[in-house]
């Protein structure tokens, strides 16, 4: 015969087992308790690693979780025009000599850390100075950077007062133009589940099947400009007997700027262990000026009742734009990567009177691997 169990039937059972337990159980007060420290470092770099590193698809996405460091070694070549632009007044675009430099670069998951040797010059003093300093997650990244120009620029193109004088000074050295800039760049990654920033330009997560992902950002940046006029009179007096008068720019470029930044990027898995990527964005940035270049002639005595001359003023006194495009061509197995990367910066801001337009570009090679 088979007997049914019924839910009273578990209840009573476990009733009766459970009042056997306490007759031969004797109770510990709470006080005689051994209290157990927590470890607070434990906690917080689990708090941290849940931020850096959430939960994402793993048919699209290989975390490589038994990797926590990694080391690269950089070669890099750079390209950079810089112009001044102060309408048919003053016009100059000079270019530095072409730069190949050496960077070890270092990184623990999330931070990378790196610094740029030059070639020519490891053993000599050099005006120029080139940091940069990454924190690479899922969903977030922050970008640190740190640049010093201090001349080595040969003159590309040049008018004044609009007469062409290129084909008399072109290519001519001059090292009049002091150039820097210190930015801090914070972006989300909306689709970090799927797309992987970091398996293209940090080579921490290994991209495992095709996906892209639309990205956002915010960013600081301080920049500033220095043209000795008196130096640049100067020379193109000595070198053509150009009559050029310093009166008619004088001062510098200095401002404060906050920009919001969109694009797009997308990481094509071509082949196993393979990964072609591609990034476009670009952002528009609002000024607080600090010092002024404008034309003595025409240093704003007068008011100006054009709203189209204003809103043009405003423009390029207040609005700063700039965009980016990045390549990356990457071969990843996990412990061992290697690849090239590439990309286009166009940054311009203006003071009112005179536009700064820098474009830069860059070619790297890099390897290195995880450990």
């Amino acid at each position: 015969m088979i007997r049914r169990i019924t839910l009273i039937n578990v209840l009573f059972l476990l009733t009766l087992t459970l009042s056997a337990q306490t007759d031969s159980v004797s109770v510990i007060p709470n006080d005689s308790i051994p209290y157990k420290k927590q470890n607070w470092l434990k906690k917080a770099y689990l708090f941290a690693d849940r931020i850096l590193s959430p939960p994402r698809d793993t048919n699209y996405v290989d975390t490589q979780d038994q990797y926590n460091w990694c080391a690269e070694l950089q070669l890099s070549s750079r390209f950079e025009q810089f112009q001044l632009d102060a309408g048919d007044d003053f016009n100059i675009t000079v270019t530095p000599k072409w730069r190949t430099r050496l960077g070890p670069f270092f990184g623990w998951r999330f931070a990378f850390l790196g610094y740029n040797i030059d070639l020519k010059s490891v053993f000599a003093s050099d005006e120029d100075v080139d940091l940069s300093a990454s924190v690479y997650s899922a969903a977030f990244g922050l970008d640190l950077f740190y640049r010093r120009v201090g001349g080595n620029y040969n003159i590309k193109n040049l008018k004044i007062k609009g007469k062409d004088y290129t084909p008399l000074l072109h290519d001519i050295p001059f090292n009049g133009i002091n150039v820097g800039m210190t930015r801090i760049s914070f972006y989300y990654v909306l689709n970090y589940k799927r797309f992987s920033h970091q398996a293209a330009y940090s080579q921490s997560n290994r991209q495992l099947r095709s996906a892209g992902s639309p990205i956002i950002g915010i960013s600081y940046a301080h920049n500033r400009m220095g043209m000795d006029w008196d130096k640049f009179a100067n020379m193109v007096s000595d070198i053509n007997k150009i009559e050029y008068t310093s009166n008619t720019l004088y001062g510098k470029q200095k401002n404060d700027e906050l920009s919001f930044s969109s694009g797009y990027g997308y990481n094509w898995v071509f082949a196993k262990n393979w990964l072609a990527g591609a990034e476009l964005s670009g952002a528009l940035g609002y000024l607080l000026q600090h010092t002024a270049t404008q034309s003595r002639e025409n240093s704003n005595e007068h008011g100006n009742d054009n709203i189209i001359e204003q809103l043009t003023n405003f423009s390029r006194k207040n609005i700063a734009f700039n965009g980016t495009v990045r390549l990356v061509l990457l071969y990843n197995n996990g412990p061992w990567f290697f690849g090239t990367q590439g990309y286009v910066f166009y940054y311009q801001y203006g003071n009112g009177t005179m536009m700064t337009r820098n474009t830069l570009g860059a070619l790297y090679v890099y390897a290195g691997f995880n450990f």
